[in-house]
Order: C-alpha cells, then sequence, then structure tokens
C-alpha cells in the first residue's frame, strides 16, 4: 500500500477568498527530487511542509500560516508570479533605498 504524502486543501478566509494549498511531507520533497534526478526543489507556490499528514497537524499548520500576518503569504504567493521581474526590482530598489540606506545614515 503507498502511503499518500501531499494534500491539497481549500482555506477560505474571512473575506470569503479561496486558495489552493499543497500539504506536503519532506518524503515527497525528496521523492520529487529523486525523480527529477537533481538535488534541490524549484521554489513552488503555497506549500506547508508537515511531518504527517494527519487532520490535526493539517489543520494546526494551516492555521498557524493563516493567522501569521493576516494571511499575507497565502495572499502574497499566488499573484506574484504575475509581477513582471522589472517591477519587482525596481520595488525592491526603492525598499533599499527607502529603509536600509535611511538606517546608515543616522
Amino acid at each position: 500500500m503507498e502511503i499518500k504524502e501531499i494534500q491539497i486543501v481549500t482555506v477560505r478566509l474571512d473575506d470569503d477568498c479561496s486558495y489552493l494549498m499543497e500539504v506536503l511531507t519532506p518524503q515527497y520533497l525528496l521523492s520529487l527530487m529523486k525523480e527529477k534526478n537533481q538535488p534541490f526543489m524549484e521554489p513552488r507556490e503555497n506549500y506547508l511542509v508537515v511531518e504527517r499528514l494527519t487532520p490535526e497537524i493539517m489543520e494546526e499548520t494551516i492555521t498557524a500560516f493563516v493567522e501569521e500576518n493576516h494571511a499575507y503569504w497565502l495572499k502574497l504567493l499566488p499573484i506574484s508570479s504575475y509581477f513582471e521581474i522589472e517591477t519587482l526590482n525596481k520595488v525592491r530598489d526603492q525598499i533599499i533605498s527607502k529603509y536600509y540606506l535611511e538606517d546608515s545614515e543616522d
């Protein structure tokens, strides 16, 4: 019998927006690396790694992920791939100028 190492869940927030999340185990990540014959994983959107796929662990993990910073990462990750790299670079440069360069002038 094959043990399931990934579960796709729908997370619905208080604002009625829904997001798909992959909840997976380290064993699943290892199997993907072996399958692709590479020693690393490419970035993926909205996944959480848990020790085991039990309802209790998955609920605790998703709750923590949603409650942290008002679901910031849950909301950001699905839309981040729509930004062009030039836009991201510009925003990054603005943040560096505003927060990092100002601090060094003090």
